[in-house]
């Protein structure tokens, strides 16, 4: 029985990664004009924070980058973002109902990760909120921590993400994974293949199997 549920951001709570990525692209071309680094490039080092992002592509920490960064996420996100993917509020009040204790756990920073919480009314769920760094991608880490702070064994804590890299972070941690495969982003395929039977296209198959297990 899971007692702490650990959920990512982007592509979990919101589809919200071409949201990011259209930032990104803004904020590269402003900068770094034709040098800026693709979609694809961008994506792939999702994970690290926008500041450690912006870093590794212009080489340094850009303050001006940084805070355009902020300003278009804040301004852009009633049209990018304007909403959580359906059903996930549900889902999270089901969960908050049976006693489950939520957290977010991203590779967001704290600046993006508050506007969008705030943008879409979510503070009312979640006690516990840990944010990315900009070195490195770490939620292995991060769960162990998790776990530590508030005294849970690893088969009560499970972590909701879309990535194949939240399931091999999951695994490194020893928690399960579940699985969030209802984004147009998500690698259906490649999470099945690494966890199989905690895949979810659908956020009601993902509350079917929470009921069954808690």
């Amino acid at each position: 029985m899971y007692k702490f549920i650990a959920f990512d951001f982007d592509g979990t709570l919101a589809d919200s990664v071409d949201f990011c990525l259209e930032v990104f692209d803004l904020v590269f071309a402003k900068h770094m004009g034709d040098k800026a680094p693709t979609r694809e490039d961008i994506y792939r080092n999702f994970g690290m924070n926008e500041p450690g992002v912006i870093k590794y592509y212009m080489g340094s920490i850009v303050k001006e980058a940084e805070n355009d960064f902020y300003n278009w996420h804040r301004e852009l996100h009633p049209k990018w973002c304007p909403e959580l993917f359906p059903e996930v509020k549900e889902l999270l009040e089901f969960l908050r109902q049976r006693g489950v204790r939520l957290g977010i756990l991203t590779g967001r920073s704290k600046t993006t990760c508050k506007i969008s919480m705030d943008f879409l009314g979510l503070n009312e769920f979640f006690e516990s909120i840990q944010t990315g760094s900009s070195e490195r991608n770490d939620k292995a880490a991060q769960l162990r921590k998790l776990m530590a702070d508030n005294n849970l064994k690893p088969e009560e804590l499970a972590y909701v993400g879309d990535a194949v890299s939240d399931v091999t972070s999951s695994f490194d941690a020893g928690v399960d994974c579940l699985s969030a495969a209802w984004a147009k982003s998500a690698r259906i395929a490649e999470l099945e293949k690494i966890n199989p039977g905690k895949v979810f296209t659908k956020v009601c198959d993902m509350k079917k199997y929470l009921s069954s297990e808690n």
